[in-house]
């Protein structure tokens, strides 16, 4: 199976520089079963990418229909598991990381976010990421010294006044995603989400790791 290709070039004009967790993996198993090693689909997958001005940090295929997609956007990494043969549009968990530590407090923090898929036809690119540099900077707030975690008595507070604007902005980096997943694996999952419908606006944190750096 595929595990853990990561850092992979976006620039069309250099060779794209592939990480593997086995050493004689190119795209391994699955490159053999669903023709992930095809130079023009997998091009094709990582122009979408630099169209969007992102970068892919790593896939990892989990299991037969699983996904594991990490993007690097605008200085944050958004990590997420998607459902090849199933798409989900209600639950959906997040990761997301500020890939630079704060300059004042030296700390990197690790999100991990639920949310239902909101129907996003465009976004501008300036305010897509707004709510969740938002959410980032509200955080050394309540981080206390030497603590490896943010109390979970102050996730409200974090996302109060901008539950929905996270919704929309991660309902639209989701929707990149799955999008470029099809591009890479040769579905029309786009097509299938489009259609799905979530019963609630739905957002809320379950965790908040911290990581110091020295």
């Amino acid at each position: 199976m595929l595990n853990k290709i990561e850092n992979i070039s976006l620039n069309p004009n250099s060779r794209n520089e592939i990480k593997s967790s086995k050493k004689d993996s190119h795209l391994n198993h699955l490159t053999k079963k669903e023709n992930f090693s095809d130079t023009i689909t997998f091009s094709a997958a990582l122009l979408f990418l630099s169209q969007l001005k992102w970068r892919l940090k790593k896939i990892n295929h989990i299991s037969t229909d699983e996904l594991e997609v990490e993007i690097i956007a605008n200085d944050i990494s958004y990590s997420t598991i998607i459902n090849l043969k199933e798409p989900s549009v209600k639950n959906l968990n997040f990761k997301v990381q500020n890939e630079f530590p704060f300059k004042h407090n030296k700390s990197l923090y690790s999100i991990d976010v639920l949310f239902n898929y909101v129907k996003v036809e465009s976004m501008d690119e300036e305010k897509l990421y707004e709510p969740v540099n938002k959410l980032l900077y509200r955080i050394p707030s309540y981080e206390y010294s030497d603590e490896k975690e943010i109390s979970s008595t102050f996730f409200y507070e974090l996302l109060e006044g901008i539950e929905t604007d996270l919704i929309i902005s991660f309902s639209m980096i989701y929707r990149n995603m799955i999008q470029f997943s099809d591009k890479l694996a040769g579905k029309n999952n786009f097509s299938v989400i489009e259609n799905l419908n979530t019963d609630k606006q739905l957002i809320k944190i379950n965790k908040i790791v911290v990581n110091h750096i020295q």
